[in-house]
C-alpha cells in the first residue's frame, strides 16, 4: 500500500476507521477487505458493537447472554482486522438517553473517536452524513459478493452541487488506476455539452421520483464495484439540486455505497 499524501481522503488514506456492528446483525465478512483497502499505512480501527434500546423498534434491551454473543462477534471482527494488518480495538456501546437511536449512538462514538470513515451495514448510513463530516461506507449483506476489493470499477452520480462535485473528486481517487464512470444528473439538454466520453446522462425530469433507482440500475448495468454519492452533511443548503438523492439510494442500495459529505 502506497503512503498517503497529506490531502488524501480515500482508498488507503483513511486513518481512523470506525467499524459499526449492530446488535443481532451479521456483518459481511468480506467487509474486512474493504476496511483493509481503505486504511492508510498508519491507520487504527475501532470495532464498536451498538445495541438497540428497549424503546427502539420494540427490541428488548440486551441481556447478559446476548451481550456475550455480540462481544464475541465484535472480537472476531477485530481479530480479522488485525490479521489484515490493522491496529484494531473494540468497545460495546448501548444507546444512551431517552429517545436515543442507533444513529445517535454511532454519531456520538464516531465524533469521540475522531473517525474519518465509518463502515456499517445499516441503511441509516445516509442519515449519518446528514449530521457529521465523516465519510460513510455502507456495506449491504451478502448480495454484493461479486464486487472486487479494492474496487476496479467506480461509479459516481452527481449534479453540479458542491457536495456532489466533491464526491466526483473522491471517486477519482478511489478509482486510482481503475475505471471511473460518471453519471451526470441533468434537467436540460444543453447541460450535457461539455461532458466527456466516460460520462452518461440521467435526465432528472424523465426519471422523476425513480431517480435513485435509475442511478442504482445504471451502476449495475456498467458492472460497478462501488457507487459513490455526495451528501450535504452538516452544511446548510448544500443538498443536491434534485433532492436528498443519497438518502433514497442508501435505502435501496444492494452494492457498496460510499457517501461523501460536503465539508466547510
Amino acid at each position: 500500500m502506497n503512503a498517503a499524501s497529506e490531502d488524501c481522503h480515500v482508498r488507503g488514506c483513511y486513518r481512523r476507521l470506525l467499524v459499526v456492528i449492530r446488535h443481532c446483525s451479521t456483518w459481511p465478512s468480506s467487509a474486512i477487505l474493504y476496511a483493509s483497502a481503505c486504511a492508510a499505512r498508519d491507520a487504527v480501527a475501532q470495532v464498536v458493537m451498538v445495541s438497540a434500546r428497549a424503546d427502539e423498534g420494540g427490541a428488548a434491551a440486551c441481556n447478559v447472554s446476548a451481550r456475550a454473543v455480540d462481544t464475541a462477534k465484535a472480537d472476531a471482527v477485530r481479530c480479522a482486522l488485525i490479521a489484515h494488518g490493522l491496529d484494531a480495538t473494540q468497545s460495546f456501546v448501548q444507546a444512551a438517553g431517552a429517545g436515543a437511536t442507533i444513529r445517535d449512538s454511532i454519531v456520538e462514538v464516531a465524533k469521540r473517536w475522531g473517525a474519518d470513515l465509518v463502515l456499517t451495514d445499516d441503511p441509516v448510513a445516509a442519515h449519518l452524513v446528514d449530521v457529521t463530516a465523516f465519510d460513510v461506507l455502507y456495506l449491504p449483506g451478502d448480495s454484493w459478493h461479486r464486487s472486487h476489493v479494492p474496487p476496479r470499477r467506480v461509479f459516481v452520480a452527481c449534479d453540479d452541487s458542491p457536495s456532489a462535485l466533491r464526491a466526483v473528486e473522491t471517486a477519482k481517487q478511489v478509482a486510482g488506476a481503475g475505471e471511473l464512470r460518471r453519471a451526470f444528473v441533468s434537467r436540460e439538454a444543453q447541460e450535457n455539452a461539455t461532458l466527456d466520453s466516460a460520462t452518461v446522462v440521467l435526465m432528472a425530469a424523465h426519471h422523476a421520483n425513480n431517480l435513485p433507482h435509475a442511478i442504482l440500475q445504471a451502476a449495475h448495468e456498467w458492472g460497478a464495484d462501488l457507487l459513490v454519492l455526495g451528501a450535504h452533511g452538516p452544511i446548510p443548503h448544500s443538498r443536491w439540486r434534485y433532492g436528498s438523492v443519497a438518502s433514497a439510494v442508501a435505502q435501496i442500495a444492494d452494492m457498496p455505497l460510499l457517501l461523501v459529505p460536503e465539508r466547510e
